[in-house]
């Protein structure tokens, strides 16, 4: 998995956690605490500063000269 690339749209991104929380929850409701704690933890990461520094980030730019 080293190669791997991963690309997607935040929102893809909320729906798979979502799906992976409730997937976790099914398996290991004792453990409910802990899938919250590392789903927020997995949300906090995409809008960290280290990955805006190691350019894991593409936001859309306002388009120059339109108008």
């Amino acid at each position: 998995m080293s190669d791997a690339i991963y690309a997607f749209h935040i929102s893809t991104f909320e729906a798979a956690l979502e799906d992976w929380k409730r997937e976790q929850l099914e398996a290991y409701p004792h453990q409910a605490e802990l899938i919250e704690t590392v789903a927020l933890a997995m949300r906090d990461f995409m809008d960290s500063e280290p990955v805006r520094r190691h350019k894991m980030r593409v936001e859309r730019s306002p388009r120059q000269g339109a108008g």
